[in-house]
């Protein structure tokens, strides 16, 4: 017996994994078909396509999409069905990814994470800088001439302490594309964060804490303050979205991870993140 079919739509489905819990947004609900019939055990393909808001989060262990189909039957039971989808990150993250791997970094398990700032990501060294730096977390904006990054580097300080030194770096399409000159321009961003943790006696007697480096009086740059505000933004995170490929479009993106960051925020002690807790807002600027 043929069943008609009022409608079928998709539905794009964000959930964000954080201090325990599980916060689910609909980012996109798209119609693919209408008002058709379908004959016993007949097939139909139905292509659609959707374009992916730019201020999307990208898939990590802590960020999930679905895709949730849904079968909307004329005289009978509703019909659903969902498959998970991963986002890749856009063509200049991953040469950021890529030259951070050239120079012996490795993601954490624990990267992408959403925080009260944003999508956070975190790498830790396997070669050259490891015994002298913990880890490096930074934000991504991918603007129109190229990437900037806001870093933290957690240098090693004492018997198992540590100084959280902060970098801004731009590096340009062009640099992106070449994958060695990427990977120089964020070594000498690394180097410079151990170095000026040297200035300050930290690294005494390793060479990358020697003051007299050529890079040394050249730091990268420094960062935008940061506000928060449940009602007011989020500072970096209102700045750089959660990562997702700059303020180019995708306000309602935008609005959809604001969401999910006020929902995160609430879950967490925010007073912590802004006083120099476990945040990014603490350590210091050069």
């Amino acid at each position: 017996m043929a069943q008609q079919i009022r409608k079928l739509e998709v539905v794009l489905e964000l959930e964000v994994q954080a201090d325990g819990k599980a916060y689910r947004r609909t980012v996109a609900v798209i119609p693919v078909a209408s008002s058709f019939t379908i004959q016993p055990g007949e097939r139909k393909m139905l292509p659609f396509s959707y374009a992916l808001p730019l201020h999307l989060p990208i898939s990590r262990p802590t960020v999930r999409y679905t895709f949730v189909t849904r079968l909307d039957i004329a005289d009978g039971a509703d019909a659903y069905d969902q498959d998970g989808i991963h986002i890749l990150p856009p063509t200049a993250l991953e040469q950021v990814f890529s030259a951070l791997a050239a120079l012996g970094f490795r993601e954490k398990a624990t990267s992408g994470s959403i925080t009260p700032h944003g999508q956070e990501f975190s790498f830790f060294p396997t070669s050259e800088f490891q015994g002298i730096v913990q880890e490096v977390e930074f934000f991504a904006l991918v603007e129109g001439e190229g990437v900037r990054l806001y870093m933290e580097v957690d240098v090693r300080h004492g018997f198992g302490g540590e100084r959280e030194m902060k970098r801004e770096l731009f590096i340009t399409r062009e640099q992106l594309r070449d994958s060695a000159t990427a990977a120089r321009l964020l070594r000498e961003a690394i180097e410079e964060a151990v170095q000026a943790a040297g200035a300050f006696g930290q690294l005494s007697g390793h060479p990358l804490a020697t003051p007299h480096s050529p890079i040394y009086s050249h730091p990268v740059g420094h960062y935008p303050p940061v506000h928060h505000s449940h009602h007011g933004g989020h500072g970096l995170a209102g700045a750089i979205g959660g990562f997702a490929a700059g303020m180019l479009a995708g306000m309602v993106a935008e609005e959809l991870l604001d969401d999910v960051i006020d929902d995160v925020a609430d879950g967490l002690d925010v007073d912590d993140w802004f006083e120099g807790g476990d945040g990014f807002d603490g350590g210091d600027l050069l």
